[in-house]
């Protein structure tokens, strides 16, 4: 699907493709949510937007996507030619990547786009990625959001707590409520998603996994 949706569609016409970072991530790094420098991983990194910045900020990081259009897009950005991440395709899924090898990760927009039963798996293979105590930031489009427009899945806290608390405890969860209309403006402004009520969260990989309930 997302190499269709890369191979079909202009790119400056999708809602991601924008040249400044996603408001919320920028907001929590310059608070201190998570630190440079790194290695990070920005997972669903798309055409490498929140990447490049990440990379501005001393962070060391690799963007990765299922999407090879995706990641053909985002290693052909001007700003490739200053202080730029490393970008490859991978799937979390079913990841190539090192085990451990990251102190980091950033999600926007990729973690809720999954279906249920895709969820746990997801969290495993970003905990195998991931250093023990490694800080992942995540966003996510909250249950709260009524409106037409937006992801098909809509998360509460506890539907991201049942797929990623094993391996994960939270550290900080902030809700964001809706911040107006998706109008023509906000859509040209290439920051819709960031109108619509959701959740920012820091969540730390476990030293050892979760105890079972008694």
């Amino acid at each position: 699907m997302w190499d269709r949706l890369y191979g079909q569609h202009s790119l400056e016409k999708l809602p991601w493709a924008r040249q400044d970072p996603y408001p919320p991530l920028a907001r929590a790094v310059r608070d201190g949510w998570i630190a440079p420098p790194g290695p990070i991983l920005d997972v669903g990194c798309g055409l490498g937007t929140n990447s490049y910045w990440l990379a501005s900020q001393g962070f060391r990081t690799t963007g990765i996507d299922v999407a090879a259009g995706a990641i053909a897009a985002a290693r052909s950005d001007p700003r490739a030619r200053g202080r730029n991440p490393t970008f490859r395709v991978d799937d979390i899924l079913d990841s190539a990547l090192p085990t451990g090898r990251y102190r980091g990760a950033v999600d926007v927009g990729c973690f809720h786009t999954l279906p249920p039963r895709l969820r746990r798996g997801f969290a495993s293979g970003l905990c195998r990625a991931l250093a023990p105590g490694a800080a992942y930031l995540l966003f996510w489009v909250a249950r709260e959001e009524t409106g037409a427009w937006g992801p098909p899945h809509r998360l509460s806290v506890g539907e991201v707590a049942d797929a990623f608390e094993g391996m994960f405890r939270f550290r900080r969860v902030e809700y964001r409520p809706r911040q107006g209309r998706i109008t023509r403006t906000v859509m040209r402004s290439r920051r819709p998603l960031a109108t619509l009520a959701g959740y920012s969260a820091v969540l730390v990989r476990r030293d050892e996994p979760q105890p079972p309930r008694r």
